[in-house]
């Protein structure tokens, strides 16, 4: 896919403006200057979500948080098919669309192949759990078409589930959201762990390219061995003294090691970048294998945590890449030197 334009407007403290794009994209400017707001202008347009969330967007993108706001993109997917992607903010509520056509985060998801590696991806290893859930599950729901809904079903019965146990309900009634957790978290599951394991083929083809450690990435379902349905029943009572549901897929982690050693233990924060990077190019290179299509590339703060000879070997990995990248950086990086890029500075808005 490649993003020709985006203009947007009212959008967080940017000045409005359209821009359009190359094949490699360096977005300039200082602390605060908007770059990651115009990644975000970008990213929401074409996925309908925020960075970092699974929620529709809302008002909280637009300036001062208030008011209407919008966000349009142009794109060519890998068919030569152009569209133009929208997303808008008014007073009656918000909209997503492509070519006019209202859409689903789930269809926006499998339509639209756009990898975030955002800056707090250097910290993959030492992030939460659920920061690690939240990487493979955008990256499945690319690949996956009932991933998605199976999530937002999984998602809403563990809420209510939590909801009965807080209630004090009794015991049926807690039991009665089993099933669809059960059911959609058995599907969830076997998802990420597909995706896992075939993700670690492609780091083992990456990995002497980036970062000069062999990665490992291990799957953990959340809820030890056998059935869910049986974990679930075995441990409702235990569930009901903690207050909540303790066990299961909304539990589950990835567990990664550096030349066989716990990375969040063993490695400094230029490995762990190092090492971040290479997981965000392993699933782009899985999403391309399993759809056809070439992941569109946003990348928040790439030279942040790197020494130069790890910059250099990115630089060199990411120059023989075929899909297109946007990129930024503070102004002064010698990155800006390394890569045959267009450089393009968004502007803040000064109320």
């Amino acid at each position: 896919m490649r993003l020709v334009s985006n203009r947007y407007s009212s959008f967080r403290g940017l000045v409005d403006e359209e821009h359009e794009f190359s094949n490699i994209n360096l977005v300039l400017g200082n602390n605060g200057d908007g770059k990651t707001s115009l990644l975000e202008a970008i990213y929401v347009s074409m996925l309908g979500t925020p960075l970092n969330s699974f929620n529709k967007a809302g008002r909280e993108l637009s300036r001062n948080n208030e008011g209407p706001f919008s966000s349009e993109s142009k794109a060519i997917d890998h068919r030569g098919k152009p569209t133009a992607y929208k997303f808008s903010s008014t007073n009656n509520g918000s909209k997503h669309s492509a070519d006019g056509i209202n859409t689903t985060i789930r269809d926006a998801y499998l339509s639209t192949p756009v990898c975030l590696i955002d800056s707090n991806i250097e910290k993959i290893a030492s992030e939460s759990p659920g920061y690690r859930r939240k990487l493979i599950d955008r990256s499945a729901f690319h690949v996956e078409p009932e991933h998605a809904e199976s999530y937002r079903k999984l998602q809403k019965a563990i809420k209510q589930r939590n909801q009965a146990i807080k209630n004090r309900d009794d015991i049926n009634a807690i039991k009665t959201w089993d099933k669809t957790i059960s059911t959609e978290g058995e599907k969830i599951t076997e998802n990420r762990k597909s995706f896992i394991g075939e993700l670690q083929v492609e780091l083992s083809l990456i990995q002497k390219e980036i970062s000069k450690r062999e990665i490992n990435i291990e799957f953990k379902p959340g809820w030890g061995e056998g059935k869910l349905s049986d974990y679930l029943e075995k441990n409702i009572k235990r569930d009901v003294a903690a207050n909540r549901t303790l066990g299961g897929p909304h539990r589950a982690d990835i567990f990664i090691t550096l030349d066989g050693k716990p990375a969040k233990e063993f490695s400094s924060k230029g490995e762990e970048k190092q090492m971040s990077l290479t997981v965000s190019f392993g699933i782009s290179k899985l999403i391309e294998k399993k759809t056809g299509a070439l992941p569109i590339l946003l990348i928040d703060e790439l030279e942040s945590g790197l020494d130069e000879d790890a910059i250099v070997r990115i630089s060199d990995y990411i120059k023989n890449l075929n899909n297109q990248l946007l990129i930024t950086a503070l102004n002064h990086h010698k990155i800006k030197d390394m890569l045959a890029a267009k450089t393009i500075l968004p502007k803040q808005y000064n109320s």
